[in-house]
């Protein structure tokens, strides 16, 4: 079985391995390199943002968490669903001509324009905070796979890291952004294909509802989602949980950015949403179902059911969902985080007037440096998957989140208060779960950021405008 699996996995790397080689000879600057010189279209956009927004949180994070608490954390995908739909909306169409308009090919450098900071420090700061935070998200994806190697077929944990880094890498690297985008979408419409496939075979061959039921009761998890009136802060802290952090995600909001026709965002909203809706409904379903199957859920549920319900060739392809689910993940925040440090770090402090070739390098090797220091913080696999992911997306959620929205819809935020919610949210987040674990980190963080950039704002304007009438 073993023997079979791999070469599913093999098959699947050497597929992402040769979209990526198609389009290596395109990237000849940053800008074809970084942002695909705007030029993927909406439905590739669509599908390809929501598998990189998922990860492998939606084949092994949140079904262990279902199956450990039942269905009141559907109200997690409610969450997740509206607030996706508000970035469409909202945030979507603006910053897609906002960055044209200001010819910023980063969030980062973005930032930098829209709010004139000629000191360069939005853009060092934002470039760091998103630095750090991805790699632990990079970090739980190289988890994941350690897991599912190590799950699967008994092989060293250390094996699916380094398979799954190499692959990631080696398509990112050759490819960039374009090439990211279409491994992503050929993943997204797989994985979610095998999210819907898998629990419902698994859920007529276990004998439907009525098995499930029995099974839920015999192991103390409730089935019902609808709010009483002891957990309605309950409910309200898991539609928030995630759904905010939408906004601040930089390797979500790039695809916005290379979208390329801005009127296009309103049909790329409704294939991205319906995606979204399916995959987290399902997902949701196989912590279900995996109660009639199992007596310990965890995070290899899927795992199990594939192994347990198909043939091993099967179920190796079936595998490969967890690992498009990971590497649509890895492969953009690898790509994001490798252009912060050529285009936001290296190029602003190191050397202003670098080549664009240059840049296409440093972003290269940039990628590679946070990938290494993810691996080496994944070696252990101590962490939670569920944990890791929440950590980075609370952090970035928070630090960027309020200033995406405020410096799209606001004339009145400067320079002193966008630092001033950068920072806020970026502390307040990282430093909140040593202190609270009952409040997910997000909330605070994104409503102390909101407060210190209209409070810093206002204040800071209200002095230059003292010392301008004196």
């Amino acid at each position: 079985m073993n023997t079979q699996i791999i070469i599913a996995f093999s098959i699947y790397a050497f597929i992402l391995t040769a979209i990526g080689y198609f389009f290596y000879r395109k990237n000849k600057n940053a800008s074809s390199f970084i942002l695909g010189d705007r030029s993927t279209n909406y439905f590739v956009t669509a599908v390809a943002l929501q598998a990189s927004d998922m990860s492998h949180w939606l084949f092994l994070g949140f079904p262990a968490v279902v199956y450990a608490s039942g269905l009141i954390r559907i109200w997690e995908v409610f969450g997740l669903a509206f607030f996706m739909f508000l970035n469409w909306q909202f945030v979507a169409p603006k910053i897609r001509r906002a960055t044209e308009k200001l010819q910023a090919i980063t969030l980062f450098s973005y930032f930098e324009k829209r709010f004139k900071d000629n000191t360069g420090t939005i853009r060092i700061l934002t470039s760091l905070i998103s630095v750090i935070f991805f790699t632990f998200y990079i970090t739980s994806g190289l988890v994941a796979l350690g897991r599912l190697f190590e799950g699967s077929f008994g092989l060293p944990y250390e094996i699916g890291v380094f398979f799954g880094l190499a692959t990631a890498i080696i398509y990112t690297l050759l490819g960039g952004f374009v090439a990211v985008a279409w491994c992503d979408f050929f993943q997204g419409l797989f994985a979610l294909a095998m999210i819907v496939l898998v629990p419902t075979i698994a859920y007529f061959a276990i004998g439907g509802w009525p098995e499930i039921t029995t099974a839920a009761a015999t192991k103390g998890v409730s089935l019902n989602f609808l709010p009483s009136t002891k957990n309605i802060w309950t409910i309200l802290s898991l539609i928030l949980i995630w759904g905010p952090g939408y906004f601040g995600q930089p390797h979500l909001l790039a695809f916005f950015m290379g979208i390329d026709d801005p009127k296009k965002i309103k049909y790329a909203k409704r294939i991205g949403c319906s995606w979204q809706i399916i995959a987290l409904s399902f997902s949701a379903f196989i912590g279900i179902v995996g109660l009639a199957y199992f007596n310990n859920g965890g995070e290899m549920i899927y795992v199990h059911l594939c192994k347990l319900l198909f043939h091993p060739l099967v179920a190796g392809f079936m595998l490969c969902a967890i690992l498009a689910a990971t590497l649509s993940t890895l492969d953009s925040q690898i790509l994001t985080s490798g252009s912060a440090i050529a285009e936001d770090l290296y190029k602003k402090i190191f050397n202003k007037h670098a080549s664009s070739k240059k840049i296409l390098w440093i972003s290269r090797l940039g990628s590679i440096t946070i990938s290494l220091i993810a691996l080496v913080i994944a070696y252990d696999g101590s962490n939670t998957i569920y944990n890791l992911v929440n950590y980075a997306w609370a952090g970035m959620g928070s630090a960027f989140g309020p200033l995406v929205i405020t410096s799209l819809y606001s004339k009145k935020i400067n320079r002193n208060g966008a630092i001033a919610g950068i920072v806020t949210g970026a502390v307040i987040s990282g430093i909140w779960p040593h202190f609270n674990a009952s409040i997910p980190p997000l909330i605070p963080g994104f409503i102390a950021s909101t407060i210190a950039i209209y409070v810093i704002s206002y204040l800071t304007n209200h002095r230059e405008n003292n010392v301008k009438t004196a």
